[in-house]
């Protein structure tokens, strides 16, 4: 299997750090829900917020 797709399990460290980022994006998310109508923009920057999440924690998870 290409390692690209292989499942790659992670440690206690890096697990607490992932927990910290979602935690971290979780009170960014209320924030634009909170103070933001719900227009196009505000779906935007939901999925551009949800993108960056996903690639802090791949990076994490990628680290040797």
């Amino acid at each position: 299997m290409n390692d690209r797709a292989k499942y790659l399990a992670v440690d206690e460290e890096k697990n607490n750090r992932i927990q910290h980022i979602r935690d971290i994006f979780s009170n960014i998310y209320d924030e634009i829900e909170t103070n933001c109508k719900p227009s196009r923009e505000t779906s935007l920057v939901m999925t551009k917020l949800e993108e960056a999440q996903f690639w802090a924690i791949k990076g994490i998870t990628r680290e040797n």
